[in-house]
């Protein structure tokens, strides 16, 4: 587990344990989301991978990489993601927990259960995707299926970084990533995926201890542009 995620409070692993005690999960929700408001400021955290459905067999899954940029250690607990499609439909992903991540590290969000999502995802947005109940167990795991949209990273009402991908611009070979370990990613130079510190990953697992089917780009490490 690397060494700058924190985890806090499992409070869907204790859900689901009551669920099965009582045989039903009614009555079982998540608690309201935390008040908290991350220790950082506009382009402090910059948006720097992205990985959508993908052409041929896969076992990774979509992602959004999140760098910090800002020169201090900040917790991600109460951040917010959004894709904001140009039809017109949003996507909200939340930061329940506390995920330390040092400056210059790498926080990997993806769907899935907190407690049981694969090594190459910090942290699993399970049911705060917007849409999905603990009852149904229903959270999208292709939350970058949009075509086109914004994606965004805010903190307590406050835009910190947004990133725009065009009609299909998304890779469905790889990810698209954002710079590299001469040139770190920055939000003033990751606007639009199409130019920029942008390139298309299409590289394997070398030299990273991933395990699976697809290219994974470089989730949670420095990315690879030329």
């Amino acid at each position: 587990m690397p060494p700058h995620r924190t985890v806090g409070h499992r409070r869907a692993s204790v859900c689901l344990g009551l669920a099965l005690l009582i045989g039903s999960a009614g009555g079982c929700g998540r608690d309201a989301l935390p008040e908290l408001c991350p220790n950082v400021a506009e382009g402090e955290l910059v948006i720097s991978e992205l990985r959508g459905a993908q052409a041929g067999q896969d076992s990774f899954g979509d992602y959004i990489e999140v760098y910090n940029g800002s020169g201090h250690s900040v917790d991600l607990e109460g951040m917010k993601l959004s894709l904001r499609s140009s039809g017109g439909e949003v996507l909200e992903l939340f930061v329940r927990d506390s995920i330390e991540l040092a400056a210059g590290e790498y926080a990997v969000i993806g769907p899935g259960l907190e407690e049981d999502v694969p090594t190459w995802i910090d942290y699993g947005v399970a049911w705060d995707i917007s849409g999905g109940t603990p009852e149904s167990d229903a959270y999208p795991r292709d939350f970058m299926r949009y075509r086109s949209a914004f994606v965004e990273i805010e903190a307590c009402g406050s835009l910190i970084d947004r990133v725009f991908f065009e009609t299909d611009a998304l890779t469905d070979t790889g990810t698209m990533a954002c710079g590299n370990a001469q040139n770190p990613p920055v939000a003033s130079d990751n606007d639009n995926v199409n130019a920029g510190c942008w390139c298309v990953d299409d590289l394997g697992a070398e030299g990273q201890p991933l395990f699976g089917v697809g290219l994974p780009g470089s989730p949670g490490e420095v990315n690879r542009c030329p």
